[in-house]
C-alpha cells in the first residue's frame, strides 16, 4: 500500500499502528519467548493464572493484527469511514465540518494537533511527514517511540 493509502479517514496513520506494522505481534512474541526461556511460571503463582496469560499472548500472535482502514480494518462502527467516502474525501481533515461529531469516538488525543500540522503542510508533506515517524518507531496511538531494544546495564566492562 502507499504511503496515501495509510492514511485513515479519521487522520491516523496506519503505518504508526502496532496493530497495522506488526508491532503488537511482534512485542508478544518477544514476551511469550522469555516467559518460555525464563519459566515466569514459579513467580506467578498465586498471583495470576500463567497458563492463562501464555493464552493470551498466543491471541495476540495470532489476532493482533489489522489490514488498515481502508482494507476494511479499524473499528466496524467507525462513522468517518463511510463518511469521508461519501464526500470523496481521503480524510476528514479535508472537510468543511471538521471536526464533527463522528469524528468523537475514533479521535486520538492529538487528532487535533494532527490536523493543524496538516494544514500547515499541505497534505502530501504531511503524509510523509507520518510516513518518516513511522519509520522512527512512532507509534500513533501511544503517542511515542516504541523500540523492541531496550537498552539495559552495560556489562561488557564485567563486574
Amino acid at each position: 500500500m502507499n504511503e496515501q493509502g495509510l492514511v485513515a479517514p479519521c487522520g491516523d496513520y496506519c503505518g504508526g499502528c502496532a496493530q497495522y506494522n506488526g508491532l503488537a505481534v511482534a512485542l508478544a512474541e518477544h514476551l511469550r519467548a522469555l516467559a518460555d526461556l525464563y519459566g515466569f511460571e514459579f513467580r506467578a503463582r498465586g498471583s495470576f493464572d500463567f497458563g492463562e496469560f501464555l493464552k493470551g499472548l498466543d491471541w495476540f500472535i495470532t489476532h493482533a493484527t489489522c489490514p488498515g482502514c481502508r482494507d476494511g480494518g479499524g473499528p466496524a462502527w467507525c462513522q468517518v469511514k463511510g463518511c469521508s467516502a461519501e464526500k470523496g474525501l481521503l480524510l476528514c481533515f479535508d472537510c468543511d465540518e471538521f471536526p464533527c461529531s463522528k469524528l468523537d469516538e475514533v479521535a486520538d488525543p492529538d487528532t487535533v494537533e494532527r490536523y493543524h500540522r496538516f494544514r500547515e503542510l499541505g497534505s502530501p508533506a504531511w503524509i510523509d511527514e507520518q510516513a518518516h515517524r513511522a519509520e522512527q518507531g512512532y507509534e500513533i496511538h501511544l503517542r511515542k517511540v516504541i523500540l523492541l531494544r531496550r537498552n539495559g546495564p552495560d556489562h561488557s566492562q564485567g563486574a
